[in-house]
């Protein structure tokens, strides 16, 4: 299509609109401005604007901002432009029509990408308006469109180039688009700060080949400098270079020079060029400042070094150190170098926090300082393991902070929490045992297990059978000391945890339940098995047994799972959830770069030729899964699930089901999907802790909402045992490496 067959067709829309003297003396005054017309993305731009402007050159009857209708190729379909950039085109109406609006999926539509059209796979589908714009209540879905990246659970965009690279990858964008949208974004190129130049590792000479990466945080962990550049700029060289775009974990781009040299000629960028050198956050000059002068003020013989190597840590494990982080990180670093002078003692500062500490805890359950790394990396960072940290820790903090969520309205009815906290439910860290964000019975037993899957000796004597057999006998203990931070007697209760005053409050305000535990835990010939959702806490410890070569039982977390949750319930339903779960938790903890969604591995779980999966059970367990887990690796609106319509909310696969249903399509909405996983009848403690355990293993710690992490009731020890899990089953393991070890997890 050429210019002047858009022209023509925009004329004949205004001519329908307006009427046949659109342009005369006594009409509507309006013509199409012949100067402005423009080759865009989507088709042909025709602005229009009325004549006493654009040809006597009065402003105050410019129509402003100026009017534009978009002509698409090769449909001819006419569209109204959005007034603001970035805005999405809608089509045109007719005066006296009846027209199908555009639902355009809101992934795409807050992007700003409206520059690029509007693709036919974005428009989930269309509502009808009568002629004077009023929804006539008919629908229509578009059987062409796609779920969108985020809500398939790829990892959340941080940028333009980003967003663009995952919208490609999806099939929301084609390749012309891709390109087009590539020229309005800056890559990080990898600098050398002592030279100012990129190494031969990131340019390829002989195959004009450049290795460039979306954010800082993307580039290799050794990196601490970068070019910034923009991709026109590139295309804009003699012999633009081949770029190999790296997006993050799971996006990568392949483009080549010529086809960007080609499109920039045709659409060329028209923002400001942009091609700068800087340094990460880590490097920054003034941290070493910062360091000498904490250093004098301390009376240290020598200031600390700048956070180089913390930063590696974080990027190896997808985070960066903010500049806020670094600073922190250089006084947290001066203050465990003050508190190791010999003379005089030292005291620690008041506000751990503020001075780059933690709270840490030692064999006596003492709180003892440590350097904070803001969940982002493991300061001893030689791992071997299967299991990422950040997703372990993630994980059980996520555990915590679901229970800390759900606990005030456990076993209410859906109107009932609405009667109580409004129509909405539960919107915020509700008050529980006293105050918003304390650990329930259920991340108290979490810690126990942990504690329990530690002191088995199975991980010290790997080839022993009898070591293996006595996970039991170790899980019975371990609850017996949770008993006793209860209220229960023992004598001689031994290891770290038990030691924590904090741990030394009633949780379980149910006699019963507690009196039923203790029966179980010492054998008592009056124990009455339990049966239950809570029976799904066993999982995450079992499956940190498996973490390190050579680490698992011979039968796997299967073995270690059922010897865990077989001491209280021993029912074949809890016991095979339980295992279910455990071999979920497997995948999700990954030490890769990007961990599946649950509506994804959920499904790969399950195999025909697995002995142990067969029997009624496992069919109800398939049942469960595809009840509550949508499919979005398919053309057509995904069918979100409701965790309220999932079963009764009390049994096992009715809970767990609900964990998936919240979770599932909400990965990347953190809030949203801790807040389904409580808002519902029945379980909702157990059912938020599943959901928060598996959110945290994808997201880590600094991927929950901050404002609750911040409130969470005894969030570093969780941590603390979390990595204290990591580091036993690596294959450089504590247990060899740590004096001291064998008295914080004393055998049995």
């Amino acid at each position: 299509m050429e210019s002047a067959e858009a022209v023509a067709k925009v004329e004949e829309w205004l001519r329908a609109v307006h009427g046949p003297d659109v342009s005369a003396p006594g009409g509507a005054g309006l013509r199409v401005n012949h100067e402005k017309v423009l080759r865009i993305p989507e088709g042909w731009s025709v602005p229009y604007n009325t004549i006493a402007f654009l040809d006597e050159g009065h402003a105050e009857k410019e129509i402003f901002p100026p009017p534009s209708v978009i002509v698409r190729e090769p449909d001819g379909e006419l569209r109204q432009a959005h007034p603001q950039p970035g805005g999405l085109s809608v089509p045109v109406a007719f005066p006296g029509q009846e027209a199908w609006r555009e639902v355009v999926d809101p992934e795409y539509a807050k992007a700003g990408l409206g520059d690029l059209g509007v693709p036919p796979a974005v428009v989930a589908g269309w509502v009808k308006v009568s002629p004077d714009g009023v929804q006539t209540g008919e629908e229509r879905e578009n059987p062409e469109y796609k779920a969108g990246p985020v809500r398939r659970g790829y990892p959340k965009p941080e940028n333009r180039l980003e967003t663009l690279l995952s919208f490609a990858s999806v099939g929301w964008l084609t390749r012309e688009q891709l390109l087009i949208g590539l020229l309005r974004c800056e890559v990080y190129v990898p600098l050398d700060l002592a030279s100012g130049k990129t190494e031969r590792f990131y340019f390829n000479e002989e195959r004009a080949e450049l290795r460039v990466f979306s954010s800082t945080r993307n580039l290799p962990s050794r990196e601490h400098g970068y070019w910034k550049v923009d991709i026109a700029t590139l295309a804009g060289y003699e012999s633009p270079p081949n770029l190999v775009i790296n997006g993050g974990p799971a996006t990568f781009e392949d483009v080549s020079g010529a086809e960007l040299a080609e499109t920039a000629l045709r659409f060329p960028r028209r923002d400001a060029h942009v091609d700068v050198n800087e340094r990460c956050p880590e490097a920054d000059p003034e941290l070493e400042k910062l360091a000498a002068e904490t250093a004098a003020k301390m009376g240290l013989p020598e200031p600390v070094k700048p956070p180089l190597a913390a930063a590696e840590r974080a990027r190896r494990r997808g985070f960066e150190l903010t500049a806020e982080e670094c600073q922190k990180t250089v006084l947290g670093q001066s203050w465990l170098a003050r508190l190791k002078q010999p003379e005089p003692p030292r005291s620690r500062p008041n506000d751990l926090r503020a001075n780059g500490l933690a709270p840490g805890y030692d064999n006596e359950g003492q709180i003892q300082p440590r350097l904070d790394t803001f969940g982002k990396y493991f300061d001893r960072d030689r791992s071997s393991s299967r299991y990422g940290w950040q997703r372990v820790t993630g994980a059980y903090v996520g555990f915590a902070l679901g229970e800390a969520l759900g606990a005030a309205v456990d076993r209410m009815r859906l109107d009932e929490i609405h009667s109580t906290y409004g129509p909405d439910g539960v919107t915020d860290l509700p008050v529980a045992f006293d105050l918003p964000g304390r650990i329930g019975p259920l991340t108290q037993r979490l810690l126990f297990y942990t504690e329990a899957v530690i002191r088995s000796p199975h991980r010290e004597q790997p080839e022993n059978r009898d070591a293996e057999r006595a996970l039991g006998t170790v899980a019975r203990n371990s609850l017996m000391r949770w008993l006793h931070t209860q209220g229960a007697p023992l004598d001689n209760a031994d290891g770290w945890l038990v030691k924590v005053p904090e741990l030394r409050v009633r949780r379980t305000p149910d006699d019963a339940e507690l009196n039923a535990y203790h029966a179980l835990a010492t054998i008592s010939p009056t124990a009455r098995p339990l049966s239950g959702p809570d029976a799904l806490v066993a999982a995450l410890p079992a499956a940190m047994t498996a973490a390190g070569p050579g680490s698992a039982m011979s039968g796997g977390v299967r073995q270690a799972v059922r010897d865990l949750v077989s001491v209280t319930h021993p029912g074949e339903i809890d016991v095979e959830a339980a295992t279910y779960l455990t071999w979920l938790f497997e995948p999700a903890l990954t030490s890769e770069a990007f961990s599946y969604p649950v509506w994804n591995i959920s499904r790969e779980i399950f195999s025909d030729q697995n002995p142990h999966q067969r029997g009624p059970v496992w069919a109800d367990l398939k049942a469960m899964v595809a009840e509550s887990v949508p499919f979005f690796g398919k053309h057509g609106l995904p069918d979100l699930r409701v965790p309220e319509l999932i079963g009764d909310g009390k049994g096992t696969l009715s809970v767990l089901g609900r964990a998936f249903a919240a979770l599932s399509g909400f990965e990347n909405y953190p809030e949203q999907a801790l807040l389904r996983a409580v808002n519902h009848s029945g379980r909702s403690a157990i059912t938020g802790a599943i959901a928060g355990a598996l959110l945290g293993a994808r997201t880590g710690i600094p991927g929950l909402p901050q404002k609750w992490v911040e409130q969470l009731e005894l969030r570093y020890l969780v941590e603390n045992i979390a990595t204290d899990a990591f580091w036993h089953f690596d294959r450089h393991s504590a247990l060899h490496e740590v004096d001291g070890w064998a008295q914080r997890y004393p055998r049995w």
